[in-house]
C-alpha cells in the first residue's frame, strides 16, 4: 500500500506523463493519504501541528511581501497559496504518512523506475522509432503540444534526446535529479555502502548523459569516499587526474559548459529579438541555464531576496513566451533567497541527521545546488519533500569518519 502511494507521487512529481497535469489527480493522492493515514492511525497531533506553523509562516511570507513589496494583484498572492496545498500539502501528507520509512520508500521506489529505465533506454539506442512507435500505439497522451514526445508511465521518450535517458521524467536532466535524489537517501539509509543497488542508480546517471546529474554523481562519490574514511590527499592523488581528464575531454562537460555560456552571452544581448522571433512563429523560447539566471537577475534585481511570486512569470511581458531552465534561478523568483535558503537548511538538517557531520551535510547542500542549477526542480514534490523530512528521520546511530589533519580531531570508521 505505502510502496503504491510512493510509486504515484513520484510519477506525478516527475511530470512525465499526462496526469500530472490535472489537479484531480494531486488531490485523489492527499485524498487516499489522508483516508489510509486515518484508517492506520499513522497521523498525530504533533504532525498537524507542524503543518499549522509551516503554513502560518508560510502566508505570513506572502502576505508581506505582497503588500508591502511586490504591489501585485490578488490572483499572484492566491497562486502562491494554491501552490502550497497543491505540492507542499502533498509532501507533507507523505512524509507523515510514511514517518521514518519515507526516505526509504523513496529510494527504493525510484531505484527499481531506473532499473527498469535502463530496460527501455537499451532498446532505445537500437532503435528510437521502435519506442517512438510504441508510446504512439498505447495512444497515453503526452505534455501538450509536443510531437517529439511520447511517455507511458514508467518512461519517456524524446526525440531530441536519441542517446539519453529520460526515464520516467520529462527530459534526461529531470531524470539525473530524481536519480541522484534517489542514491543520496539510499547512501544515508545504507551507511554509504555502494551496494548493488547505488551501482544501478550511478549506471542510469551515466546513461541520462546530463552534465548536471554528472557533477552531482561526482559529489556523491566525493561525499561517499570521505564518509567512509578515505583522506583528501589520497582523493587528490588518484581520484583528482580522473576526473579532470574526464571534464576536459568528455563532451558533455567542460566544453559544453563553457559552449553553452558564450552562447547564453549572446542570447541575452539579442534578447528582445530572439523573444519576438518566437513568439512570432507561436512558439516559446528556451533559454539556457546561465541566460535564466542573467536575465531574471536583470528583471527583478533586489526582489530575488523576497521572490516575486510563484506566478512571476506572468508579471513581465518578456517572460509570457519564455522557458526558464535555471533552478536556482526560478526558486529565488518565485520564494526569493529567503525561500531557497529554508530548503537547504531543512535539507541540511535532514544530512545532519543521518551523518552527524556537517562536512558531508554540506556536500549534500552542494549536490542539491549543483542539481538546481540545470532544472527547476526546487518546486517539485519531491525537492519539497526536503522541508519535513528531517522532522520524520530517525536514523540509527551514524558516525562518519573523517580524515583531518588536526590529531586531536577524534573519528569513528563506518566501517567499525
Amino acid at each position: 500500500m505505502y510502496y503504491f502511494i510512493t510509486l504515484f507521487f513520484i510519477l506525478l512529481a516527475a511530470k512525465g506523463t499526462f496526469f500530472a497535469f490535472y489537479n484531480v489527480c494531486w488531490l485523489l493522492m492527499d485524498v487516499v493519504i489522508i483516508w489510509i493515514g486515518i484508517e492506520n492511525d499513522r497521523f498525530h497531533k504533533s504532525d498537524v501541528r507542524l503543518f499549522f506553523y509551516f503554513t502560518l509562516v508560510y502566508v505570513a511570507y506572502c502576505s508581506f511581501r505582497s503588500i508591502f513589496f511586490t504591489g501585485l494583484s490578488f490572483s499572484f498572492w492566491a497562486s502562491d497559496i494554491t501552490f502550497l496545498f497543491k505540492y507542499i500539502l502533498s509532501s507533507f501528507l507523505l512524509c507523515a504518512l510514511l514517518r521514518d520509512q519515507t526516505i526509504h520508500y523513496l529510494s527504493k521506489v525510484i531505484i527499481q523506475l531506473a532499473i527498469i529505465s535502463l530496460f527501455f533506454y537499451c532498446i532505445q539506442l537500437i532503435s528510437g522509432d521502435f519506442i517512438y512507435a510504441m508510446g504512439k500505439a498505447l495512444n497515453i497522451p503526452p505534455r501538450p503540444h509536443d510531437k517529439l514526445y511520447v511517455n507511458f508511465v514508467v518512461f519517456t521518450f524524446v526525440k531530441e534526446h536519441l542517446v539519453q535517458n529520460s526515464g520516467f521524467s520529462w527530459e534526461p536532466g529531470a531524470f539525473g535529479f530524481f536519480l541522484n535524489t534517489g542514491l543520496i537517501l539510499h547512501l544515508l539509509t545504507t551507511k554509504f555502502a555502494f551496494d548493488k543497488k547505488a551501482k544501478w542508480l550511478a549506471l542510469a546517471i551515466l546513461t541520462t548523459l546530463s552534465t548536471t546529474a554528472f557533477i552531482g554523481l561526482l559529489v556523491i562519490i566525493l561525499m561517499s569516499l570521505r564518509a567512509n574514511g578515505v583522506k583528501y590527499s589520497k582523493i587528490l592523488f588518484f581520484v583528482a587526474p580522473l576526473l579532470l581528464i574526464a571534464v576536459v575531454e568528455l563532451p558533455f562537460l567542460f566544453n559544453k559548459v563553457v559552449s553553452i555560456y558564450h552562447s547564453d552571452e549572446q542570447d541575452i544581448k539579442n534578447i528582445n529579438f530572439l523573444n519576438k522571433y518566437y513568439l512570432e512563429r507561436g512558439a516559446s523560447m528556451p533559454l539556457n541555464r546561465f541566460s535564466s539566471m542573467i536575465l531574471l537577475n536583470k528583471l527583478f534585481g533586489p526582489n530575488l531576496i523576497l521572490g516575486v511570486s510563484n506566478l512571476y512569470d506572468q508579471s513581465v511581458p518578456i517572460l509570457k513566451n519564455m522557458n526558464i531552465s535555471n533552478g536556482i534561478a526560478d526558486i529565488m523568483a518565485k520564494f526569493g533567497v529567503v525561500g531557497l535558503g529554508s530548503m537547504l537548511y531543512s535539507s541540511f538538517l535532514l544530512f545532519k541527521n543521518y551523518t552527524r557531520s556537517i562536512e558531508l551535510s554540506l556536500y549534500g547542500i552542494l549536490l542539491i545546488v549543483v542539481l538546481g542549477f540545470g532544472e527547476c526542480i526546487f518546486v517539485l514534490p519531491l525537492m519539497t519533500c526536503f522541508f519535513f523530512l528531517h522532522y520524520y528521520s530517525s536514523p540509527e546511530e551514524i558516525y562518519v569518519s573523517f580524515s583531518s589533519e588536526d590529531p586531536n580531531y577524534n573519528v569513528i570508521s563506518l566501517s567499525e
